[in-house]
């Protein structure tokens, strides 16, 4: 026995990977060492190719110094309104989900510079800002509130672009972005639950010696903690985690049997309650809400699957989960259905009809590869692929809200 642990377990591939897992910076110290006294041997080699081995394109990494100007940079914008005496009812609305989402857009367009990609990116932002700054004002308006709703929506394919790079059309390409998007949230919100007790905290101590920080504090420190938390969860998971997702997977799987057991209870309770969508807006919006949240554990939870791993637990919670979902999902287009023959053609009502319709075949293809690959005719990689392929279909829903139908109600 030697003091390396893994020239003794040359032979063990399952305990070097674990070794590595636990401690990869002791790992790695120990390889080269390693190295030094087996040369020859095929498994060091191998190790270290796996280790050493950087792709043509190498990201750059972000340093700290260029982090906190964008995030100073996307502090400033919001406070154009302050600047140039704009009226904040107009600008919050229309441009703070755009310098949110282009601030992290631009922070993988210099971590991968890419000129063709460079060029359709800022060809979309100027778009999307031109479109903002000639839509009209009308805040009793619902086909421009939808707009605004969906547009930042579309921004968020622009982010894809950027941090797919020229891989847009890969489907591992495309998981991982969904993979980073379920990341990227996660820690944003820890990343604000820390920003809110180190907030109580300042307040506490310059109370304690008569001062009273807390406007001038949530005007300028706390508005640039939430406009910044985006990047900084980026920076986390771009170069910390180096894009390796640990937490969406995860979290999907552990909440998934969670949300089975209450999206059943909360069918029943309906039930028992005598509430109905078809009679009970919120009912109908509650519904709604429960297919985003359980679509996006579905997605997560298949894009985090080991492709090489066996049918699992978790795989058959999710086809319950998916069967689940699209049950609500039948219930609550009925009820649009019924609400559109009863109370007439809203711009809501159409919006809301055409996302539960896209969703609606999202899951029946979603539950028809799963319970192909649970029976074994086709692998996961189809339904991956499920997945991937039906992207371009919600970015396309969000563009015919954001610009065709305010057309079509003439912005009313």
């Amino acid at each position: 026995m030697s003091d390396n642990f893994i020239l003794d377990n040359l032979d063990r591939p399952d305990l070097l990977e674990d070794s590595y897992r636990n401690a990869p910076d002791r790992f790695e110290s120990q390889l080269q060492e390693a190295m030094k006294q087996n040369s020859i041997s095929e498994t060091l080699k191998v190790w270290h190719a796996r280790l050493t081995y950087l792709p043509s394109k190498v990201a750059q990494r972000i340093s700290i110094t260029l982090l906190i100007t964008l995030c100073v940079i996307t502090g400033l914008f919001t406070k154009i309104p302050d600047i140039f005496k704009i009226d904040g009812d107009w600008f919050y609305p229309r441009f703070i989900p755009l310098i949110v989402v282009n601030a992290v857009v631009f922070y993988f367009l210099i971590a991968i510079p890419n000129p063709k990609t460079y060029k359709v990116i800022v060809l979309g932002m100027i778009t999307c800002i031109i479109y903002l700054l000639i839509l009209p004002y009308n805040a009793d308006s619902a086909s421009i509130t939808m707009a605004l709703v969906h547009l930042p929506l579309f921004s968020l394919s622009l982010l894809a672009i950027s941090f797919m790079d020229d891989k847009w059309d890969s489907v591992e390409a495309r998981l991982d972005f969904m993979l980073y998007i379920g990341e990227m949230g996660i820690y944003s919100i820890l990343i604000l639950l820390g920003g809110m007790v180190l907030t109580g905290i300042t307040f506490g101590l310059f109370n304690l010696i008569d001062l009273s920080i807390e406007k001038w504090y949530m005007e300028y420190i706390g508005v640039l903690g939430v406009v910044s938390s985006p990047l900084v969860a980026t920076y986390l998971f771009d170069s910390i985690q180096h894009r390796q997702s640990k937490f969406a997977p995860i979290l999907s799987n552990v909440f998934s049997p969670l949300f089975l057991i209450t999206i059943l209870a909360y069918l029943i309770a309906t039930i028992y309650q005598g509430k109905s969508p078809f009679t009970d807006r919120d009912v109908l919006i509650n519904f709604n809400g429960l297919l985003l949240v359980i679509l996006a554990l579905t997605i997560f939870s298949i894009s985090g699957k080991n492709r090489t791993a066996s049918i699992q637990l978790s795989d058959y919670i999710n086809v319950s989960l998916l069967a689940a979902t699209l049950m609500v999902n039948i219930v609550a287009l009925s009820a649009i259905l019924f609400r559109w023959a009863e109370y007439g053609l809203t711009v809501n009502r159409i919006v809301v009809a055409g996302a539960n319709i896209i969703i609606f075949i999202h899951l029946i293809l979603l539950l028809t590869q799963y319970i192909k690959h649970l029976r074994g005719g086709d692998g996961i990689d189809g339904l991956r692929s499920t997945i991937a392929r039906y992207l371009p279909v919600y970015t396309g829903w969000s563009l015919i809200v954001s610009v065709i139908l305010p057309l079509v109600f003439q912005f009313e």
